[in-house]
């Protein structure tokens, strides 16, 4: 997280005790904002009259417009930045050396000024002497503290005591070397008006040449430091070194062709060539995501990169064809066809190429999220992946374990199974992006806030995961719809129970009992009728055995449906008492634990027709059965050691009860090997 989010975030509310901190804090930022202001005004004013002063002086001029372009415009800047962060030590130092740089050159200008009108500054000039010396060197500062006014770790605390105590010895070892002599040439000298002090001033060259060695090695200190960030730092911190790193490549570009530039052009060059390297840290400190800086990256090294490699295309391809047409007479017009012609051909797939290679070394992280989620498509179209591994993959490619992915079906958010999955309104310290196909959203993506700071990154990862997004929310929607059938089965098998409870009900309570009562009633005839007519009792009597069997067909058809004993007593009793009814031995291991009503129908169902079908089919000795919850399910087993070879048969009895298992979303499995007995297990979903 960057530093700018630990100043702002509370650890805690806000309490009235914290009102006074809170106040000194605020009175504190206030102050060093108004004194930033002041010294960065008073530098620019500082590089300003030295130009003043040098202008006379065609090369002084140009010195002290470097100085303005160094000094000034730095101290301008950095009370920008402080404006916006008072507190961050790295702007400070930043200002120190913006001074030292604009004092620098002020003192020059007066020591010149004075030597060139005759009368002698040595004090100006041997100070103008040793600010040149600490000026140099005080750039390190700024890159150890770059860009939270905090070093990279603990350990380079002793680095930053070595290189304040040097940086102070360098400006001692100066003062000790120039004041003693009073001789107005160290202005001269530090200017650049002479290449060579005078051999009594030998110390003076060897603490320039000393200073110059410290401050280029702790400049490649700086330039480690910043690098140990880049490779730690992360979202903000990360854009804002990729600022840095950015002008300072631009900055060195810039000076690299002024060393090869003269004239006019030497002198722009030397003043603009630091002016990149200040802007950029500006904006990576105060406003670091006004622009894309990885963007600005790979395109500023991609066509470099392009363009030096066509331009040595065209010279390596016009030599060798000028010089083969030389051989055979023909025109130079040949060898510069030629080369444009090979530089047009090989534009496109250089580009690409190098683009590759620019995306892989400066935007590895986004780079690595797409190979990431590319080689996840590949292994989804491979059929070695799934759709619900993708959460994984997305997870693993933004580097965000906490990230969230909901599909969106009818305007409604959903999971992978086709459940509702209800992300909630956007929190704070959370990202969401919606990803569409064809216009039409797919998914929402749920992110920590850290990776807004990455909008490439997370575009980019989302943009390769479109396509598993995609199918993933193609399996979510199917789920929808096999839910929705699963619900209207149970539905289907709930109301055929009710109604076959209601017909049980209604032949129990209804028909059985006025047949039970004529059957009565005809025997009581019978009896009355014996003495008068034994031709009429005889009827009666067969009446009376019709209704009976009548009855007892109604008992059996009551039984088939439900038996009453299930709803009143539940599965074990009634399991019990059907085992008692069968002509073999039936061993009985049922919890006596109560079910939904469609749960212990299904069981009824099942365990009725495993157990006739063991006396009917399958010749069996014994039967065990069983019914325990596991879980969130129940299960329901049924062994006999009968023959075996059963098999589900559409149409038979078998795929009925596998139906109705399925109707409840349940699981059916039979296993019969010939002569093997028969073992049918089924699995009911019934959470608590």
């Amino acid at each position: 997280m960057s530093s700018e989010a630990h100043e702002l975030r509370l650890p805690h509310p806000v309490r009235r005790g914290d009102h006074s901190v809170m106040t000194t804090e605020a009175r504190r930022a206030d102050v060093l904002r108004v004194a930033g202001w002041i010294l960065g005004v008073l530098g620019a004013l500082l590089g300003v009259a030295a130009l003043l002063l040098a202008l006379p002086d065609g090369h002084a001029g140009v010195v002290s417009a470097v100085g303005v372009a160094g000094g000034s415009c730095v101290s301008v800047l950095c009370a920008i930045i402080i404006d916006h962060k008072p507190t961050n030590r790295a702007a400070w130092a930043l200002l120190a050396g913006g001074w030292l740089l604009a004092a620098d050159s002020l003192g020059y200008s007066w020591a010149v000024l004075h030597t060139q009108e005759g009368s002698s500054s040595p004090v100006v000039a041997a100070t103008a002497f040793v600010v040149d010396t600490v000026a140099g060197e005080s750039l390190p500062l700024f890159l150890l503290l770059f860009p939270d006014g905090r070093l990279p770790s603990k350990r380079w605390r002793p680095v930053l005591a070595l290189y304040l105590t040097g940086w102070a010895a360098t400006g001692a070892a100066a003062a000790m070397a120039v004041w003693p002599s009073g001789e107005p040439i160290i202005a001269l000298y530090v200017g650049g008006h002479v290449e060579a002090l005078p051999a009594r001033l030998g110390a003076a060259e060897t603490v320039t040449a000393a200073t110059d060695l410290f401050g280029m090695l702790f400049l490649l200190v700086g330039i480690a430091a910043v690098a140990v960030r880049l490779r730690r730092a992360r979202g903000t911190g990360r854009t804002q070194l990729l600022w840095a790193a950015w002008g300072l490549g631009v900055t060195v570009a810039i000076m690299i062709a002024a060393t090869a530039a003269s004239g006019t052009l030497k002198t722009v060059l030397a003043v603009l060539a630091p002016l990149p390297f200040y802007a950029a840290i500006t904006v990576a400190m105060r406003r670091h995501q006004l622009f894309d800086v990885q963007r600005l990256i790979r395109r500023t090294v991609t066509y470099t990169a392009i363009s030096a490699f066509l331009l040595g295309l065209y010279a390596m391809v016009a030599v060798g064809v000028g010089a083969i047409a030389g051989q055979v007479g023909a025109g130079s017009s040949v060898a510069v066809a030629a080369a444009t012609l090979a530089v047009a051909a090989a534009f496109r797939p250089a580009l690409r190429l190098v683009r590759a290679v620019v995306d892989q070394r400066f935007d590895r992280r986004t780079w690595l999220a797409v190979q990431a989620l590319e080689a996840f498509t590949g292994r989804l179209r491979a059929g070695t992946a799934a759709p619900a591994d993708l959460l994984a993959a997305l997870r693993q490619a933004v580097d965000d374990p906490t990230a969230r992915v909901a599909y969106v079906e009818d305007g409604q958010s959903i999971d992978l199974d086709g459940s509702p999955a209800d992300l909630g309104d956007p929190q704070p310290g959370r990202l969401r992006r919606q990803v569409t196909a064809g216009g039409s959203p797919v998914a929402v993506v749920d992110l920590d806030a850290r990776l807004a700071e990455e909008p490439r990154l997370v575009q980019a990862a989302l943009a390769a995961a479109a396509l598993p997004l995609e199918n993933a929310a193609l399996h979510a929607r199917a789920a929808v719809r096999l839910a929705d059938v699963r619900a209207s089965r149970s539905r289907i098998v709930a109301a055929e129970d009710s109604q076959r409870r209601r017909i049980e009900r209604d032949l129990h309570d209804g028909v059985q009992q006025r047949l039970v009562a004529l059957a009565l009633r005809l025997r009581i005839a019978e009896r009355e009728v014996t003495t008068t007519s034994h031709r009429a009792a005889t009827v009666l009597g067969e009446a009376v055995e019709e209704l009976r069997a009548t009855v007892d067909e109604l008992r059996e058809l009551t039984r088939g449906i439900l038996p009453p004993v299930l709803t009143d007593e539940g599965l074990a009793v009634a399991l019990r008492t059907a085992a008692a009814r069968l002509p073999l031995p039936v061993t009985l291991d049922v919890t006596t634990e109560r079910f939904p009503p469609t749960i212990e129908a299904t069981c009824w169902y099942v365990a009725g027709e495993a157990m006739a079908n063991a006396v009917k089919h399958a010749d069996a000795a014994t039967v065990r059965l069983s019914v325990h919850r596991t879980g969130d399910s129940v299960v329901l087993q049924v062994d006999d050691d009968g023959a075996g070879g059963a098999g589900v048969v559409s149409g038979g009895g078998l795929q009925g009860l596998s139906d109705r298992v399925a109707a409840v979303g349940g699981r059916f499995t039979l296993t019969s090997p010939s002569g093997a007995g028969t073992r049918l297990t089924v699995e009911l979903p019934c959470a608590s």
